[in-house]
């Protein structure tokens, strides 16, 4: 299990480093078919999705598992895959650019001591270029078949579910595995590759929002902030940030608070899946973060009204689900809500130290989280504190310090330093402990 976790995370990683490139062939998409209607953008923009996201992806993944030298083997080996032209070929990038890289690193380590003085960078070159291709060719011959018939296996799935009418009912799957972090994977490692192979047959994709829909997290924000309201300075920022900023994991420990709200999240989700089927909305590529605005930009102008509705309908029932679920226990205390658990410090004073946020691929709540803790660190007169954002598996061995959520911090066992956890990262009101140990009052 340990395994599988690390692979989706490793997965996720390289696929949320590409994401910018995801999102410009989609602008180049929507902006070709309706502003500019120019057959040069479009050109462009399957130019990206075909050939240079493959390529880049592969890279990555080189550099990922054999460092630069991995990368140039990992571009090669992808590009074998491209020129194959299999429907998965962004899945398979990283797998060929993934094994190129780990074989690079671990060949070149063997063989340096072989090589002839002054023979280096020939035999360097050569291994480079012969092991790129080779793992391309292996690509080719054992791995594209399988993976060509997992794809369509899946793809022919939805769309007997699309067919069928019950697509919607997928938030059964979704809104449990986002709230315990894996929304990333879901999104950027299952629905974007199958989203992109329906977009070679149709104009948009439903796919990509069925994990992007803020609704449901706006709904439970909003519940929250209706039923206490001794909370409502607190919602009114996580409703921005999680709504327009499109970090959705401010929304998650209201629910692993309270785990019976996560019915109103999948009720909510479905809701709003079957006004996106109904009206036959869908976006023109991957909206990331899963922000209203994001999704609106990645869409036709034509679809808008049913995503607004179906954002609305979803974030709507979401709401009186939970004010519902919220009401019978509405004498419990907020403050337990919001309250924070602590891993035992030590009280000193940092005169320097390096703080990291953390989460799951450190581009999402932690980037956030950095630069709001940034300010409130210049409101306090603390100099001399570096703050960073990183992903859950690229803590450097020199930080001094990492802040999660509470939930996520049980992912971060290995770590020797001290961990700080909060419920919500954007929330600076519960960052006290943090301050204070950096103060000295630890």
């Amino acid at each position: 299990m340990k395994l599988a976790g690390k692979v989706l995370k490793y997965y996720s990683r390289v696929i949320a480093e590409c994401i910018p490139l995801f999102v410009t062939a989609g602008l180049l998409s929507a902006f070709s078919a309706g502003i500019f209607q120019n057959e040069h953008l479009y050109e462009m923009s399957k130019i990206l999705s075909s050939l240079v996201i493959p390529v880049f992806m592969g890279y990555k993944a080189g550099t990922v598992c054999g460092g630069e030298v991995g990368g140039l083997a990992g571009t090669l080996a992808a590009s074998v895959v491209v020129m194959a032209e299999p429907a998965s070929s962004m899945i398979l990038s990283v797998m060929v650019g993934s094994m190129a890289g780990v074989l690079c690193r671990k060949g070149l380590d063997r063989i340096k001591n072989w090589i002839p003085s002054g023979f280096e960078m020939l035999f360097g070159n050569l291994y480079l270029a012969s092991l790129g291709l080779l793992a391309g060719g292996a690509a080719y011959l054992f791995i594209i078949p399988e993976a060509e018939w997992l794809l369509g296996f899946l793809g022919n799935g939805l769309s007997f579910m699309i067919d069928r009418g019950i697509i919607p009912f997928i938030s059964f799957m979704v809104e449990p595995l986002k709230i315990v972090f894996f929304n990333n994977w879901i999104n950027h490692g299952f629905f974007l590759p199958l989203g992109l192979e329906q977009l070679k047959t149709q104009e948009s994709s439903i796919l990509f929002l069925l994990e992007t829909n803020p609704g449901p997290g706006f709904g439970i924000l909003l519940a929250y902030a209706l039923v206490h309201p001794n909370m409502r300075k607190t919602m009114v920022s996580s409703l921005i940030i999680q709504s327009l900023g499109g970090i959705h994991e401010v929304y998650f420990p209201y629910i692993l608070s309270d785990i019976r709200l996560l019915a109103g999240a999948i009720v909510g989700s479905i809701a709003g899946n079957y006004c996106f089927m109904m009206t036959d909305s869908g976006l023109l590529g991957p909206a990331s973060p899963g922000s209203i605005i994001t999704i609106l930009i990645m869409a036709d102008k034509k679809h808008w009204l049913g995503i607004v509705m179906g954002i609305f309908i979803s974030a709507a029932v979401t709401c009186l689900v939970s004010c519902l679920i919220l009401l019978r226990n509405r004498g419990e205390s907020s403050a337990d809500i919001q309250k924070e658990q602590k891993d035992e410090v030590m009280p000193m004073r940092m005169e320097h130290a390096k703080i990291y946020f953390v989460c799951d691929v450190g581009m999402g709540s932690s980037a956030m989280a950095s630069a709001l803790f940034k300010k409130r660190l210049r409101l306090e007169g603390l100099a001399g504190i570096e703050v960073f954002h990183v992903s859950a598996d690229r803590i450097p061995a020199d930080a001094d310090a990492v802040v999660c959520q509470k939930d996520f911090a049980r992912t971060l066992s290995q770590i020797h330093i001290p961990c700080f956890t909060v419920d919500n990262l954007t929330d600076m009101s519960g960052y006290k402990e943090l301050l204070d140990w950096l103060m000295g009052g630890g």
